[in-house]
């Protein structure tokens, strides 16, 4: 790609993203006043459900990608420390009153750590992905064949 083609879409990602930022800043302020405080879901049941599958979705594609020592696991390991996140803050933000101990348990001992975990892993994938030679073979382009990526 040329170098000025390659500009244009960086500065043009550049803006998108802030003008996504700047929005989404707005949209929160917004329903931060809108908002009731108590408010009855329906479907409950299936968004604590459909998250968790998230959770287990991501977390063995993590351990696929691990095991074959393909570079995709820094994109899982970072989806799923992003949905343990989430599932951390949901079980804190949305506990009765007798339940929030366990919620807040629950995160500090094992949600944020795991999370913190993945995101270790992903860091470390990113960075040996960038050590790896840049090769023509398909293979050296997306797996951690040529060395110990936790070395």
């Amino acid at each position: 790609m040329r170098e000025r083609t390659v500009r244009v879409i960086r500065w043009s990602l550049l803006r998108l993203l802030t003008l996504g930022a700047l929005v989404e800043t707005i949209w929160t302020i917004y329903v931060g006043y809108e908002l009731p405080r108590h408010y009855v879901a329906n479907h409950w049941d299936i968004a604590w459900v459909g998250l968790d599958v998230a959770q287990v979705l991501m977390l063995s594609a993590s351990a696929w990608a691990a095991w074959r020592r393909n570079t995709l696991l820094v994109i899982f390991a970072t989806a799923s420390a992003t949905l343990l996140m989430v599932d951390a803050w949901f079980d804190v933000t949305t506990a009765r009153r007798g339940d929030l101990g366990q919620g807040i348990l629950l995160a500090v001992l094992v949600e944020v750590p795991s999370a913190f975990i993945l995101l270790w892993v992903a860091y470390r994938g990113l960075r040996h992905a960038a050590l790896l030679p840049q090769g023509t073979g398909a293979s050296r382009s997306n797996t951690f064949d040529t060395l110990e990526p936790f070395e």
